[in-house]
């Protein structure tokens, strides 16, 4: 596939005409394979048509009304390239999401997300809108979607995505058979496929860290649950475990177990709260608390419950690093938080009360005053993710971005808790805006980059 990135123009309506002609900046006419009439063949994801081409000294694209219509392209700022002699606009970026039942925010808590990265892709000269499970009508060739464009969410035609950003968490069972299809329907049509793909589960992801010297350093003694022998042992071993779903996200179903002269302590979060029981060990009770917890079809992990730093002595804290490809296919570092739990919780997850401040400002007010000694540390925390986000993707292949929350034990060791293949911007929002929309422009930035449009030379006039 011979492909030239050619820059991010503005398009215009070249108004007055039901032909399919368009004028292009002279400076592209050596990449496009034209005939001796100019015909060129357009394209904008999947939807394609012939026109008249005229070469201008112009830098600015002008389409007819035909033209935009048949492509459902819209008018503004896009990116171009020249791909096989076509002349391709795009790249069409597709948020793969869930509608919300209230209007005000038709995609829930991601509904801000989207509307800001879509002020920035129109900045970047890229495509993006919103689709849900059963919008696509894959024969036609389009999809129904939600862009923000005037201030307000509005529905439109849009070409079938080159690139799918999926933003979905899990199978929902209401929506299993439309995603079903749909998932089959990417497969075959979306030519650039997902944004990520998958990590794997939490113990799949382990697997992966622990068979490499340079990433099993960082990893907690961690098994698989398959019998309830499995949990007794590792608390044996370490006095206090924690028990995970393989599969899940938010801080849902986590359980802190621990050993005391009374018994067992179980700790678990629910409506907001942290709860608290006691049950003896080697009781029928404790056995199958166990056994119907934690051994059922849905998988889970034990895990060695670390000692990590806390604030103000009892609160919990470990650390979100959202590490991200960039537009030359780096992975650099874009944001560094501390998550604070609420006293006395097992979790420090905002969506089970805790709260967010950047990573360098916890540590300023919470043993390391000096700058040199912070450096170091958050160095080493930097040198970790980078570790784990190459033996990650040597194992799946492209990975966009990643959350990676780090424990830090009160000797300075560094362990992974855990891997997001999806991090929310929640805690940006709430430590630091700036970097909330350079990350968004980071996701734009490597998906221009995977769909052949970046690394092009910008000829717009605004950019």
């Amino acid at each position: 596939m011979a492909q030239t990135p050619l820059g991010t123009v503005s398009i215009s309506t070249w108004p007055g005409s039901d032909q399919a002609i368009l004028s292009l900046p002279g400076e592209w006419h050596p990449h496009l394979r034209l005939g001796t009439r100019d015909r060129i063949t357009i394209r904008a994801g999947n939807r394609r048509i012939t026109a008249e081409a005229v070469f201008t000294d112009e830098q600015e694209v002008q389409l007819t009304d035909r033209i935009r219509k048949s492509l459902y392209l819209p008018r503004g700022t896009v990116s171009v390239k020249a791909q096989d002699g076509e002349l391709c606009f795009g790249p069409c970026i597709g948020l793969y999401a869930l509608p919300s039942r209230d209007p005000k925010k038709p995609f829930g808590e991601l509904t801000a997300v989207f509307r800001d990265q879509m002020e920035i892709a129109r900045r970047e000269g890229v495509l993006l809108y919103v689709f849900s499970p059963g919008d696509a009508d894959w024969d036609s060739g389009f999809t129904t979607a939600y862009v923000w464009q005037n201030n307000s969410w509005q529905r439109t035609k849009r070409p079938l995505p080159d690139l799918v950003l999926p933003k979905i968490m899990g199978t929902p069972p209401l929506w299993r058979e439309k995603m079903r299809r749909d998932q089959a329907q990417m497969s075959r049509r979306v030519p650039y496929g997902t944004f990520s793909l998958a990590v794997g589960s939490k113990w799949e992801v382990h697997q992966t860290l622990e068979k490499r010297a340079d990433t099993r350093d960082l990893l907690p003694d961690t098994r698989l649950v398959r019998s309830p022998l499995d949990i007794e042992d590792l608390l044996r071993r370490h006095t206090a475990v924690y028990v995970k779903p393989s599969y899940g996200t938010q801080g849902r179903s986590i359980y802190r177990l621990e050993q005391d002269p009374r018994g067992i302590r179980v700790q678990y979060t629910a409506g907001g709260q942290t709860q608290n029981r006691r049950m003896n060990r080697g009781s029928s009770v404790w056995q199958s608390f166990l056994t119907k917890k934690f051994c059922g079809r849905r998988p889970f992990l034990v895990q060695q419950a670390l000692e990590l730093v806390k604030a103000q002595g009892t609160r919990p804290v470990d650390f979100r690093w959202l590490i991200q490809k960039d537009g030359q296919n780096r992975w650099v570092i874009t944001a560094r938080v501390a998550r604070v739990g609420p006293r006395a919780s097992i979790t420090t997850n905002l969506h089970t009360g805790g709260n967010a401040v950047l990573a360098e400002t916890f540590l300023t007010q919470n043993g390391y005053p000096k700058e040199a000694n912070r450096r170091e540390l958050l160095q080493r925390f930097d040198q970790a993710a980078v570790r784990i986000a190459e033996a990650l993707e040597q194992k799946a292949g492209r990975i966009g971005e990643i959350g990676i929350d780090f424990g830090l034990t009160q000797g300075e060791r560094i362990y992974l808790i855990e891997v997001n293949p999806r991090p929310g911007r929640q805690m940006l929002k709430d430590t630091s805006p700036q970097t909330r929309s350079l990350s968004l422009r980071r996701n734009l930035e490597f998906a221009k980059l995977v769909t052949g449009f970046g690394k092009g030379v910008d000829t717009s006039e605004d950019a």
